[in-house]
């Protein structure tokens, strides 16, 4: 896998956003990601010398739309004194995730093992569904950040940019994972993989794994799998055929961290 080439092709999605349902504003050194559920900065490259000015243009932009957002920052990413600089502007780093990559057809198949009679995972299709998906969240990460008109409008998208799946064991519901495919995108973006701590170590998170593979193989331009891995999740991936090619940073703003 040519590590190099991957990552320029991510970063041209990146600068596009190919498989965002969100709103994308664009200039010539970022790109802003604006929606329901998450406000934030997907793309930046920029000099050293721009950095202070186009840090606080950033904070003044975002102010205006609300208190809070997060600059997502990779280990390729210029100036490579981002990571600093945020900081000493008051952003607050969260944990260092791994940005990893498989490509599509060389999966493990060790995947794609039966999975327990008592592990169900059903696509969100309903309004309904959604207070299983607050239910799993809160159990998880004490409070679930998911907007629910948001969550309406991936329901009911033609398209199926953003599908979620939740995961029963025995008809609880205990983990919920999301996919983002686009067709115009080489890319599957599988995100969350969350599972209650009490029910780890059953085959659910491989199981919610599986069937978001699935739905992206079913998105023709697709050609590569890509997670950002908390270390708890690295290992497991790594199991499967996914390899570490960069390093993700989120880095979060609100003005009453700064008070």
């Amino acid at each position: 896998m040519d590590s190099t080439n991957i990552l320029q092709l991510l970063d041209e999605e990146r600068r596009v956003g190919t498989d965002v349902t969100a709103t994308l504003e664009r200039t010539p050194e970022i790109v802003r990601c604006l929606s329901a559920n998450w406000n934030g900065i997907v793309y930046s490259h920029f000099s050293d010398a721009d950095a202070d000015r186009i840090i606080d243009a950033e904070i003044e932009r975002f102010s205006g739309i609300g208190n809070k957002f997060e600059w997502k920052v990779y280990s390729h990413d210029e100036p490579r004194s981002l990571l600093a600089k945020l900081t000493e502007r008051g952003f607050r780093p969260r944990e260092e995730e791994a940005l990893m990559i498989a490509p599509l057809m060389e999966l493990s198949k060790t995947l794609f093992r039966p999975i327990s009679d008592r592990i169900t995972i059903n696509e969100v299709i309903e309004e309904s569904m959604i207070e299983d998906v607050f239910e799993i969240e809160a159990a998880v990460w004490k409070s679930s950040h998911r907007n629910r008109e948001e969550m309406i409008a991936n329901i009911n998208d033609p398209i199926k940019r953003d599908v979620g799946f939740i995961a029963y064991f025995d008809g609880k519901p205990v983990g919920f994972a999301r996919v983002t495919t686009s067709p115009e995108s080489r890319f599957a973006g599988l995100w969350g993989g969350s599972v209650v701590e009490q029910f780890r170590g059953q085959g659910i998170y491989r199981a919610l794994l599986r069937t978001r593979i699935v739905r992206a193989q079913e998105c023709s331009s697709v050609e590569f799998l890509r997670v950002d891995a908390l270390p708890t999740s690295r290992p497991i991936l790594e199991k499967y055929g996914f390899s570490k090619i960069a390093s993700t940073w989120p880095y979060e703003w609100s003005e009453n961290l700064n008070v």
